[in-house]
């Protein structure tokens, strides 16, 4: 029979309980389990674009300090803390609703492609509003903020065209309980840290805050680090401004802790820092558990 949104339904009873069920090529999902992934990527929309907003906020803070705030390069790193919060935001929410569901086909794509859709918007919005407070001319701003918009927009549907074809940035897609962060160990190249879903401890977390800033703050005063171009410095800092101030807290937001600090340990595998995406992923499989 045809149920919400023009989808194939089934009638399943359970006891007292009578379940509508949505069919596509994935087989039955639960009516409930679809508006469940729906409730719960609206929640991680709204997370990422707060998130960006704090790494754009850092930036700010640090071009401050120095007193060249208004600059293109202040514009250039928006970008890249837009598109890093943009992939970081998508994988974790692909990850998440393939984990829940076992498909990427409908309705499972359709909650994606809208989630897609939500996070450029909220990350545009987000750089409409401080790219308007760095001092800077609009025919400075314009352009560069519509060439972004533009790119963010392209990388959402990239990202959305490798879910619906099976696809996670270069492997397939594959059903886990934990979401992995794949990082080159100083002593095991290629090596898989798990980062556990969903298995946060408060009292683990309460002993390892400090040391996950620690091998943070370490980070930025290594040899690996200094090796880095001005731009990866920049840009681990502003990840990592945001995973120690969660860290700081006596209570995170365990949802944003769990996702910037992945992105911390990727984006630290990919410029390099093999020592530093090894020891930090190592203090987050003590907080997340594996």
């Amino acid at each position: 029979m045809e149920g919400a949104f023009g989808y194939k339904t089934a009638k399943h009873t359970y006891g007292r309980f009578d379940f509508d069920f949505f069919g596509g090529g994935g087989g039955l999902l639960a009516v409930t389990e679809i508006e469940y992934l729906g409730r719960s990527l609206n929640q991680r929309a709204y997370d990422v674009g707060r998130a960006a907003g704090e790494a754009l906020e850092s930036i700010m803070r640090h071009g401050a300090a120095k007193g060249n705030l208004g600059s293109g390069n202040t514009l250039h790193q928006f970008a890249n803390v837009a598109l890093n919060a943009l992939n970081a935001g998508f994988t974790d929410a692909a990850t998440f609703t393939f984990n829940l569901v076992a498909t990427n086909e409908e309705p499972a794509l359709g909650q994606l492609k809208f989630f897609g859709v939500r996070i450029v918007d909220l990350i545009s919005a987000q750089l409409t509003e401080r790219s308007t407070q760095l001092g800077l001319s609009d025919h400075d701003v314009a352009p560069w903020l519509t060439r972004t918009k533009i790119a963010l927009q392209e990388r959402k549907d990239r990202l959305v065209d490798d879910f619906e074809h099976g696809m996670h940035g270069s492997e397939r897609l594959k059903k886990d309980n934990v979401v992995n962060a794949v990082i080159n160990q100083s002593n095991s190249p290629g090596a898989v840290a798990q980062v556990g879903a969903g298995t946060f401890s408060q009292t683990v977390f309460t002993q390892q805050q400090h040391q996950l800033i620690e091998v943070i703050d370490q980070t930025l005063s290594s040899q690996e680090f200094l090796a880095l171009n001005p731009d990866q410095q920049q840009g681990f800092r502003d990840i990592a401004d945001v995973v120690k101030a969660e860290a700081a807290r006596p209570t995170p937001d365990t949802g944003k802790l769990q996702r910037w600090g992945k992105t911390l340990v990727t984006f630290s595998t990919d410029v390099g820092l093999k020592v530093a995406s090894s020891t930090i992923a190592q203090v987050l499989l003590k907080i997340f558990g594996a």
